[in-house]
């Protein structure tokens, strides 16, 4: 098979869903290696149905890399897919490497690629990681100001939270997370230091729910970016598309044209043929 016929068949839509299929299927029997009842059962099969689908996987790998060529190491998600694969297949050299078994579960990340919604989120996020580091600046700044704030207000009454800037900086990120930070760290300060209430409202409008809301703005305003260049790429393709088929559709015509004045040429001198031997 060409690289042209093996390209096409590693792109159809039926071998895309096969290699799903296989990795959902993968993941449900790698959860299920977990349980010793199903392991003690039906381990040998498991164990064999993990040993084919790995098969699948490398042969697919392998026809991409036939298919592409070099080009093959030119994109994210197939450099992505091979290291999945080898990782997969360390395990089997031998026990020294028997650790990274567990890491076969990343198989199922494959989904991630095979999937266009999903596809589409992550490299939404992919894209929107420079800004994302920028709003990590500002939350590593605000939490520096509130951290040595708390620890000069509440370092001596409450060392368990505030008594170090390390301390103050875990309390706040538990705050942040609004995970027990109410009932455990806020009302006990505040029966003590009533104006402790203006600190901990002002910090958590400002790093979770403002920060939070930036975050979503950027993931959202990326992904409306990634669509609309989506859309130019799919109209661009089109528009080259039809260009081709309207040059394709007008020399098919000259040639008809020049056909048919051939055809008109010979018909002619037929008739002035005959015409002479009348």
């Amino acid at each position: 098979m060409t690289q042209t016929n093996v390209r096409r068949f590693v792109e159809k839509n039926a071998f895309q869903k096969f290699i799903v299929g296989l990795i959902i299927l993968n993941s449900i029997l790698i959860g299920l290696e977990t349980s010793p009842d199903y392991m003690n059962a039906f381990g040998f099969y498991i164990d064999q149905i993990d040993r084919i689908i790995l098969f699948v996987f490398v042969i697919e790998i392998v026809l991409k890399l036939y298919a592409y060529g070099l080009s093959f190491f030119k994109s994210a998600w197939n450099l992505f897919d091979g290291i999945v694969i080898l990782v997969s297949i360390i395990p089997s050299i031998g026990a020294s490497f028997a650790v990274l078994r567990a890491l076969r579960i990343l198989r199922t990340l494959r989904l991630l690629k095979n999937i266009p919604k999903l596809k589409i989120i992550i490299e939404s996020l992919l894209h929107a990681i420079p800004s994302i580091g920028w709003i990590g600046v500002l939350l590593v700044i605000i939490f520096y100001i509130f951290a040595v704030i708390g620890n000069n207000l509440f370092g001596e009454a409450y060392p368990e939270y505030f008594g170090s800037l390390s301390d103050t900086f875990f309390t706040l990120f538990q705050i942040m997370t609004l995970e027990s930070w109410s009932s455990n760290i806020a009302r006990p300060i505040i029966e003590q230091m009533p104006f402790a209430t203006i600190y901990f409202i002002i910090f958590i409008l400002i790093a979770t729910y403002t920060t939070l809301n930036i975050f979503i703005a950027i993931v959202v305003n990326t992904m409306n970016e990634l669509h609309q260049k989506s859309l130019q790429e799919e109209e661009k393709h089109i528009k080259q598309f039809v260009h081709v088929e309207h040059e394709q559709l007008i020399d098919h015509m000259n040639n008809m044209q020049q056909e048919l004045t051939e055809i008109k040429s010979l018909l002619k001198e037929q008739s002035q043929s005959s015409n002479n031997k009348s």
